[in-house]
């Protein structure tokens, strides 16, 4: 009786036991739940409270606005179309229209705003490329590689682009590709290119380097030979003051040759012949005009024998 009673005890123990940690881990997870809810809750009021903060406080107004990638366009004509106020803030940017009136602006291609937390913003200009100088009423004005020119220039005009002279607008648009073809750093090294026709080439253009040396080429075809012109001026002759020692220039209309100047008797005896070969031309035209003048009398009696003959036969 003692064994049994004793194991009823022990049995009676355990099961009374094992309620009480139950209980317990139910009241640690009631208390662990309450916990949490309550910090969810602290957690929600802060940022709300963060959130107000910052919307209705100085901490959200503009305060930095970076500009990059401007050149050609006036970092006071990008504000002028931000049109950020003193009391703007970052989160209600009308960025769509700021990146609008920007891309208005004469030379800019497309343009990047982001904002940065908590008040600042960087904008990113990507401007056309300048490739020359066109003169126009007012002086010299940036011409773009989209074929458009500036007409009211708030920046000082660019220096490392070349003076386009006595160009044609379809001239022009075959010489804006071959100029965007041209390394910067070439591109630097031209002063001025000038149209100049030939009799046997209506594409001769001249230019006139930094060094002083004359170059002749083909508007279609002078973009890959001059990208080569550093090397090319390298291996020219010159003396202690850097002046070339045969007076001469570039040929690059055909290959790539540098032919020295004409003496005064070569270019006299040029002259000469040129005015010989005009000269020619002109008889020859005359003889073609008299020509033609007999023809058409001929033709013109021609066309009056059959009206005499049906005269006589009435």
């Amino acid at each position: 009786m003692n064994k049994s009673s004793e194991n009823k005890e022990d049995i009676l123990q355990f099961e009374t036991t094992t309620e009480d940690e139950r209980l317990k881990m139910m009241r640690n997870k009631r208390k662990r739940r309450r916990q949490i809810q309550l910090g969810v809750f602290i957690g929600v009021i802060l940022l709300v409270i963060l959130i107000v903060l910052y919307m209705f406080t100085d901490i959200s107004k503009v305060d930095q606005v970076d500009i990059k990638g401007e050149e050609i366009v006036a970092k006071k004509d990008i504000n002028k179309a931000l049109n950020i106020k003193s009391d703007s803030r970052i989160y209600n940017l009308p960025i769509s229209d700021m990146k609008t009136k920007i891309e208005k602006l004469e030379g800019v291609k497309s343009v990047t705003i982001k904002r940065h937390f908590p008040n600042d913003m960087t904008v990113e200009v990507n401007e056309y490329e300048p490739i020359g100088l066109i003169k126009n009423k007012k002086g010299y004005v940036p011409l773009l590689e989209n074929g458009s020119t500036i007409k009211n220039l708030s920046t000082d005009l660019p220096i490392d682009v070349p003076i386009l002279n006595d160009f044609s607008s379809k001239k022009l648009d075959k010489l804006i590709p071959e100029l965007k073809k041209v390394k910067p750093k070439v591109k630097a090294m031209i002063s001025e290119v000038n149209y100049k026709p030939g009799e046997n080439n209506q594409n001769r253009i001249q230019l006139f380097m930094t060094d002083n040396v004359e170059v002749v080429g083909d508007i279609q075809t002078f973009a890959n030979k001059i990208n080569y012109y550093p090397s090319i001026s390298d291996k020219l002759e010159r003396d202690n003051s850097g002046a070339l020692k045969t007076p001469g220039f570039v040929d690059l209309q055909v290959g790539v040759t540098f032919l020295p100047y004409e003496t005064k008797e070569q270019q006299s005896e040029r002259s000469e012949k040129e005015a010989k070969q005009d000269e020619s031309a002109k008889t020859e035209q005359k003889k073609l005009d008299q020509a033609l003048q007999d023809l058409s009398k001929e033709l013109d009696k021609s066309g009056e024998e059959p009206k005499s003959s049906e005269k006589s036969q009435e």
